[in-house]
């Protein structure tokens, strides 16, 4: 199986969008691909080259559905609680027709549908990568601040390493999308893996949001 994490922005400034490909092996991930600055093609040429070799399952940092009316939808309110439980900042989980947010949405709900053209057995789940990760390592400092703090971030990056994610350069350190992309494999690799488990998942699709999402 391979693993992919996405942390994605909104279609005019795909430059900050980062695609990581790991191969998932004994009780690991091993790095097959790093994609910066993904443009929706370089995505999908990744995720078909992928898709040819084995099964691909892949986790979208980006909300994939939106609430009828606009506001939160019903995970979003749920996972804001969880992250809140744990320490965490609750903001960053931002309804999805915000003005902040409404591009990613827009492409993330696009992506989704070019992915599942290619291979229905592809399988997409939408993650929550700060969430992955600072629910998993104890001390929530390094989640709340490697966004800003290089230092925080380092830690993060030897984290990720320690969790059985080999391959990782030191370059994945220098940018917060390079470590989201990474904490996205996490969250689904957790969520595929028979002898794992992911924190925390809503399960509950439907219709109007068709996508599994965990952290």
């Amino acid at each position: 199986m391979i693993i992919i994490g996405i942390d994605l922005s909104g279609p005019a400034n795909y430059q900050d969008t980062v695609a990581t490909a790991f191969y998932m092996k004994n009780d690991g991930l091993t790095l097959k691909k790093s994609i910066t600055h993904a443009s929706d093609q370089d995505i999908l040429n990744l995720v078909q080259a992928c898709s040819a070799e084995t099964e691909v399952i892949i986790g979208i940092d980006a909300p994939l559905s939106y609430q009828d009316g606009g506001g939160d939808r019903p995970h979003d309110k749920a996972l804001r609680s969880v992250l809140k439980a744990g320490g965490l900042n609750g903001s960053s989980i931002m309804t999805p027709t915000m003005t902040r947010m409404v591009y990613i949405t827009l492409r993330g709900i696009q992506l989704t549908r070019m992915l599942q053209s290619l291979n229905q057995k592809i399988k997409i789940v939408e993650v929550h990568p700060g969430a992955a990760i600072g629910l998993r390592m104890g001390d929530p400092d390094p989640a709340l601040h490697y966004k800003k703090d290089p230092v925080m971030r380092a830690k993060v990056f030897t984290w990720l390493k320690e969790q059985g994610m080999t391959g990782l350069t030191d370059e994945v350190a220098e940018t917060t999308h390079s470590i989201d992309a990474c904490g996205a494999a996490l969250a689904v690799w957790h969520y595929a893996a028979s002898d794992k488990q992911p924190v925390w998942t809503y399960e509950k699709t439907s219709a109007a949001h068709p996508f599994v999402m965990c952290c």
